[in-house]
């Protein structure tokens, strides 16, 4: 079932287009994530879930029911939508209690007595903050302070979850620790759950499905690996993950076979696998860890290389080498480097996009 419509939304103010005509759907209990730079209109989409903001044209339908559609004159305001919104401010009452600060979101939805009762303490049992009820948010850390704040978006049983940055504010260990329990409480609810972030690594551990936005457009919607191992454009590839973007020249022989002309001396096969290629300038892209230093003359896409530094990062080394005129990065494993060598580049991790990098 679809929990999610949106169709031909645009969002302007005055000449600038926040939203430029974006279409997507979310299905009953996905966790979609929307990923992007900021100004790239995520923020703006979700805030016209929310009912927060009124778009221009376009609509949107939650769990069947119409909110928003311009044709129709039809706008649904916020406090008739049954979601749960959670912004990277937690905007905890500081003067009340865990218990106090879950009560009042309930009070909203005169939801009160033995009910609200209940609601509260099932929902603190889903973020494992029961014991914490009776405590202040002062008295909690960020961690735990983020748990309450997603609590009350839960206590009224929402059926639609809009996080917009929610991790934001947490350092990187307490982030990483986020990610898993945010992640197993989502399938465990089941709920309906649109995330809003710029963090690469969150959408591709969090989500079952990502839209990519730029410029107020949507770029690419696909699942995390398919984001990640087939990018639609150069934008995607360089924001998504780190990648290599190397201005090239695409010839293709008479027998319909390849290259990506790197300068005179090297040029890399590319597989057939790779539709509608045409001659001319392109860009490549290639992940870092598909790169192999110090191979075989053999070896697939063997060039030479001259290395340029190496960066020491615990568990791997970033390498940078130089290839003609171009400087690739390289994550390798396999301690430090020779000097100068052979690297392959598999032809099934090459990616290309017309055009040419700014």
């Amino acid at each position: 079932m679809t929990s999610v419509v949106v169709s031909n939304l645009c969002r302007h103010f005055g000449a600038y287009k926040a939203l430029d005509d974006i279409s997507f759907a979310v299905e009953d209990g996905e966790f979609l994530t929307l990923l992007g730079p900021s100004g790239c209109g995520k923020s703006t989409t979700l805030t016209a879930l929310a009912g927060l903001d009124r778009p221009t044209s376009g609509s949107i339908w939650i769990n069947g029911q119409i909110m928003f559609d311009s044709s129709e004159g039809t706008f649904i305001d916020a406090q008739f939508r049954n979601l749960g919104l959670m912004f990277q401010s937690y905007a905890l009452w500081p003067h009340m209690t865990v218990y106090k600060n879950l009560d009042f979101a309930l009070e909203l939805r005169k939801v009160r007595g033995q009910s609200a009762k209940k609601q509260i303490e099932e929902a603190l049992e889903m973020v494992d903050m029961l014991a914490f009820i009776d405590r202040y948010p002062g008295e909690l850390s960020g961690g735990q302070q983020q748990r309450v704040a997603l609590a009350r978006t839960l206590v009224y049983r929402p059926q639609l979850l809009l996080l917009d940055e929610p991790l934001s504010n947490l350092d990187a260990k307490l982030r990483e620790k986020a990610r898993v329990w945010l992640r197993d409480l989502q399938r465990k609810t089941g709920v309906t759950t649109i995330y809003v972030t710029h963090d690469q690594e969150e959408a591709l551990s969090l989500s079952d499905r990502i839209i990519v936005m730029n410029k107020g457009r949507i770029v690419q919607a696909d699942t995390p690996r398919n984001i990640y191992e087939q990018p639609a454009d150069q934008f995607v590839a360089d924001f998504v993950g780190a990648s290599n973007l190397l201005n090239v020249t695409v010839r293709i022989d008479d027998r319909g076979e390849a290259k990506a002309i790197i300068d005179t001396d090297t040029a890399l096969s590319l597989p057939p696998t790779l539709k509608g290629l045409l001659e001319g300038p392109a860009v490549l892209s290639i992940r870092p860890e598909n790169i192999r230093l110090d191979s075989k003359p053999s070896a697939e896409n063997a060039v030479r290389y001259t290395l340029r530094n190496t960066s020491y990062l615990g568990a791997r080394e970033q390498v940078v080498v130089k290839v003609g005129d171009e400087e690739l990065r390289v994550d390798t494993r396999g301690g430090a480097p020779k000097e100068n060598g052979l690297l392959s580049i598999p032809g099934e991790a090459i990616r290309v996009f017309p055009g040419s990098t700014p």
